[in-house]
């Protein structure tokens, strides 16, 4: 069985959205958080707003510290939102490969078009542990596309242009997040070419901050983005400025959108980063005030008054990026 979102359907700009939470204190015994009223209104905004698709639950989306009940319900909202517009890839990411079959058949059920799927990460699997569970996994919910989540950090280890292309043969594998270190402008570090060659039709998507270099040196047609939570128009206005050949202008906007994210990661490096994401990016959205974003949840909350600060100096910026290029309102008679 074929899925009913293809490779050809990724197209524009993947966006990884936030997990609204409801502006109350949290604690260890707190149930039911998820703003859901928030999450069906933020969905419909992005998708009116231009996003081509949404990706739930990955890492700032605070997938490892939803319950299974607020996941389920946070899903069926967006999805409900969403309304067949645009793809959703539900966050079924578990330690294991049952617990994912199980979330991504409950997924199918409410009506999601895929998965945001990285791997079991408690131990780096090898290349053959890895191509076993995607497979497992497409075998079981055939329906449904798979957005590989390739994350270096969250995951060990990085997926290698071997397992790119066994993992091309699954038709349901139609695009990946791919691990650019975030660096805007640079894919230096990582075997991005090499990978490409090996994934064939497989999409793989680098960060907003290096799509003009993917654009143009290897025709990617998207990109992921987590920043259209702070608001979708810098991001939509590059993919515009790219599929127009405004190259002028696609360096332009890249250029804004390095200054809005000066200082987001910490000078001691990518994989300090990863100690704070998720808080981090809450207070980055909240101060952009595109979403409303909640408080972070146990155990993720915890964010030094430095990093704060820079955080909510990013949501800051990128909130006057949003005024910058937001389309101006079509004028009623």
């Amino acid at each position: 069985m074929v899925p009913s979102v293809s490779h050809d359907d990724i197209r524009g700009v993947i966006g990884f959205m936030i997990t609204p939470v409801l502006e109350q204190e949290i604690t260890a015994a707190s149930e039911n958080v998820i703003n859901l009223d928030e999450a069906a209104r933020a969905a419909d905004a992005l998708v009116r707003d231009g996003v081509s698709g949404l990706c739930l639950n990955g890492t700032f989306g605070e997938l490892p510290s939803l319950t299974w009940q607020e996941l389920q319900d946070f899903t069926e909202a967006v999805v409900t939102a969403a309304a067949g517009r645009v793809p959703v890839f539900a966050g079924a990411t578990t330690l294991n490969t049952r617990d994912s079959i199980t979330r991504a058949r409950r997924f199918r059920e409410i009506g999601a078009d895929g998965l945001l799927l990285g791997r079991p990460m408690m131990s780096a699997l090898g290349d053959e542990s890895i191509v076993q569970f995607y497979t497992d996994v497409a075998e079981a919910v055939p329906e449904l596309a798979i957005f590989l989540y390739d994350d270096a950090e969250a995951f060990k280890r990085p997926l290698t242009s071997s397992v790119y292309a066994q993992l091309s043969k699954l038709p349901q594998v139609v695009a990946a997040k791919y691990r650019t270190r975030m660096l805007l402008g640079t894919l230096a570090q990582n075997t991005y070419e090499d990978n490409i060659r090996a994934a064939r039709h497989v999409h793989l998507l680098v960060h907003e901050g290096d799509w003009e270099f993917a654009y143009r040196q290897f025709e990617v047609p998207a990109c992921w983005s987590s920043s259209v939570s702070a608001g979708p128009a810098p991001v939509i206005a590059l993919a515009a400025a790219l599929e127009t050949a405004r190259w002028a202008d696609a360096h332009a906007i890249r250029e804004d959108i390095r200054w809005a994210m000066e200082g987001l990661i910490p000078e001691t490096g990518f994989e300090a980063w990863h100690v704070y994401k998720i808080p981090t990016l809450k207070a980055r959205f909240a101060a952009a005030g595109y979403i409303k974003a909640g408080p972070p949840l146990p155990p993720y909350q915890f964010l030094p008054p430095e990093r704060r600060a820079t955080a909510e100096e990013c949501g800051r910026r990128w909130s006057e990026l949003q005024r910058k290029y937001a389309p101006a309102p079509v004028a009623t008679p």
